[in-house]
């Protein structure tokens, strides 16, 4: 797949993350990521807004792993 239609598909998902909750944000987060290994494999670059939304969203989901532990 071309590396353009990639980014625009990235886009795409960061939009529908920012208007999702709960498991489905968990799965876009998942097809983000995989959007964006996709685009390095095919030697593009990620843009850098779609980087940080990915490692933002990783940070979210530690910390809502962190919250189902029992103290």
């Amino acid at each position: 797949m071309e590396v353009k239609t990639l980014v625009s598909r990235a886009h795409g998902i960061a939009d529908d993350i920012s208007k999702a909750t709960g498991s489905k944000r968990f799965e876009l987060h998942d097809q983000l990521h995989r959007t964006l290994q996709l685009i390095k494999l095919n030697g593009g670059k990620v843009p850098g807004q779609l980087h940080r939304l990915d490692l933002d969203l990783v940070d979210e989901a530690v910390e809502d792993a962190f919250d189902n532990v029992p103290v």
